[in-house]
């Protein structure tokens, strides 16, 4: 039995007078199912979703023929209808957003009260679905954070959003959304910024709750392993419209329309593996670079946090090297240290050339007031050794570069899509002639078309500059991609290093295992089928501290050594591994010659 039925639902906006489509569609979404809607960015997917619950800004003119949610008629007025007939249905939305369909954000952040306590936020939420008291209100509230997945959670109630992560922080949404006991949850890419294991956690988790409550799920996201991982039917979005949808099989594995072909295929594409390259001398090299922040704990106390410890590692010309992990286990520390806004509190580093970054959402690091071409001269300007009169030929022949036009120097920054916008980032960075390109979470933000132009846009200036770059990112898939050699990071510490394809092929450190256990693949039946390692409790996170193993508290070979000693980097010939496992003690029983292999 359906439970929402759209017909026709259209949303347009006006430019220069003309009204635009931006999202054309009729689906169906059946009681207790799961459904994902993909597409590329832009092509209408959240914009459906904000119209579905009247959250669209006032410019926006929206259409339905029909929208009914369990029987009941959600459907809009026609354009040129009263004010009374508006405000009727606005009032209707607005009680049916808060009882009948909740919507879970990608940034939860932006969608929490920062200077309020989490406990405030949801018991709100509680009282003004339900006639309770606060205590009351309170104790259901700790049953739905502890549905959600959040140990402890009177304790977490304590909280304010910023001392959460963000995964605890999207536990924190989906529980509120819980609080209104819908029958829709509509969740627009709720794992995006998220690692590997936290999404996966967050993905099993709304799988749990459908089950378990009967809620239906629409979700959106541009992520086809995600999307296989869960869904039980996909919707695919082009430029609005729907052009294909049916059973997860059949969209992954006999797609119809050329589209969907196009986006299985591009999904399948990142997830291939970098060639070997031919080892060159060292553009970096870090030695025992460590950074400690000092934490004020309350009144007269203070603590320190080791953010990165004693890493050591070179990055060659001409190659990519990668660097993962979960949020907060200090990459882009590590990679202010590497380019100079961060001092290192230990240790050295030795740079044979120069060094640039390209951040993860470059409309944030440009100025808005500024054209294409403003943008690039800044770069050609600082280097003072390029005349004004060769600025011209400089900035069309990197626009050619990057595949964009000589004409769209003059646009602004904002008239551009997420992947061009990267690859005025990336453009702008070349520029100043790197030896070295810090590349931080460049593509997380993109779709799946657009991510394999930035690895190819990246790989073609890698062959034709022999530039170096170090490429931080939590989609192990995209590093797989185009590192050739890679470093797990785990609270600071670097686990384990060495070739990109052996590490994949056959993880040595109990967290590499761990993190690449939870790798979605654009697959239902692999990813389904693929046994995960559940994380066990963090007794760090619990409020236990030890000055061993920062991974021991959820490991699951941990000797008594590894909570009250940090284990050395041990080499072996192209592998690196901080493991106890692969100290002599451990391993000296080993054949004389023989080749160390996985002891996990």
């Amino acid at each position: 039995m359906d439970l929402l039925n759209v017909k026709n639902l259209k949303v347009m906006y006006k430019e220069n007078g003309i009204n635009k489509t931006v999202c054309h569609m009729s689906f169906q979404v059946k009681r207790r199912e799961m459904v994902g809607i993909v597409g590329a960015s832009g092509s209408g997917k959240s914009s459906g979703m904000l119209a579905l619950l009247g959250l669209l800004p006032a410019e926006a003119i929206v259409s339905c023929e029909q929208i009914k949610l369990g029987g009941e008629d959600l459907t809009p007025p026609q354009e040129g209808n009263d004010r009374r007939a508006w405000h009727a249905y606005e009032q209707r939305m607005q009680n049916i957003r808060g009882r009948r369909i909740a919507m879970v954000f990608q940034d939860p952040f932006a969608y929490l009260n920062p200077l309020v306590k989490i406990e405030k936020q949801i018991v709100e939420t509680i009282r003004s679905h339900k006639k309770c008291s606060f205590g009351q209100a309170r104790e259901y509230a700790a049953e739905l954070l502890n549905m959600a997945g959040i140990r402890d959670p009177y304790d977490r109630m304590k909280l304010y959003p910023f001392e959460m992560s963000g995964g605890m922080r999207q536990r924190v949404v989906i529980a509120m959304a819980l609080a209104c006991e819908p029958d829709l949850i509509i969740a627009d890419e709720p794992t995006t910024a998220l690692d590997a294991t936290v999404q996966r956690q967050i993905l099993d988790l709304l799988q749990t709750i459908s089950k378990k409550t009967g809620t239906s799920v629409l979700l959106v996201s541009h992520d086809m392993g995600v999307i296989a991982s869960i869904c039980d039917r996909v919707l695919v979005m082009q430029e609005g419209r729907i052009v294909e949808q049916g059973g997860a099989n059949q969209i992954f594995y006999e797609p119809e329309h050329p589209y969907t072909h196009m986006l299985v295929e591009k999904a399948k594409e990142v997830m291939g593996v970098a060639p070997k390259k031919q080892a060159k001398e060292p553009v970096l090299y870090a030695n025992h670079v460590s950074r400690v922040f000092r934490e004020n704990k309350g009144f007269k106390k203070s603590g320190y946090l080791e953010a990165v410890y004693r890493a050591t590692f070179e990055i060659r010309r001409g190659e990519t090297f990668g660097l993962v992990g979960e949020s907060g286990c200090g990459k882009t520390t590590l990679a202010k240290i590497l380019t100079g806004t961060l001092e290192p509190t230990e240790g050295n580093m030795q740079m044979d050339g120069k060094i640039q970054m390209v951040f993860q959402d470059p409309y944030a690091s440009f100025d808005p007031r500024f054209s294409v071409e403003n943008i690039l001269k800044e770069p050609l300007l600082l280097q003072k050794r390029i005349p004004k009169e060769e600025f011209d030929n400089q900035i069309d022949e990197m626009l050619f570069r990057i595949g964009l036009h000589p004409e769209d120097r003059r646009k602004k920054s904002y008239e551009f899509s997420g992947g061009q916008r990267q690859r005025i980032a990336i453009a702008r960075a070349l520029l100043m002639r790197p030896d070295l390109l810090v590349c931080d979470e460049p593509i997380a933000s993109l779709d799946v078309s657009a991510q394999v132009q930035i690895l190819e846009l990246l790989k073609r200036i890698q062959e034709e500059t022999d530039v170096a770059y170090l490429f931080i990112s939590h989609d192990l898939n995209v590093v797989k991609r185009i590192s050739h050699r890679m470093a797990v990071m785990y609270l600071g510490t670097i686990v384990e290093m060495g070739d990109t394809q052996a590490i994949y092929e056959d993880p040595w450190h109990p967290y590499t295992k761990q993190l690449l256990s939870a790798v979605l693949v654009p697959d239902p039946r692999k990813t389904r089928r693929r046994k995960r390692i559940l994380l066990k409790e963090d007794n760090v996170a619990g409020g236990e501290s030890y000055d061993g193993c920062p991974f021991a508290g959820q490991c699951g070979y941990a000797f008594e050594r590894c909570r009250k000693e940090k284990p050395d980097s041990y080499h072996f010939s192209n592998r690196e591994v901080r493991c106890f496992l692969y100290s002599e003690e451990h391993t000296r029983n080993r054949r004389e010659g023989s080749p160390m292999i996985s002891q996990i």
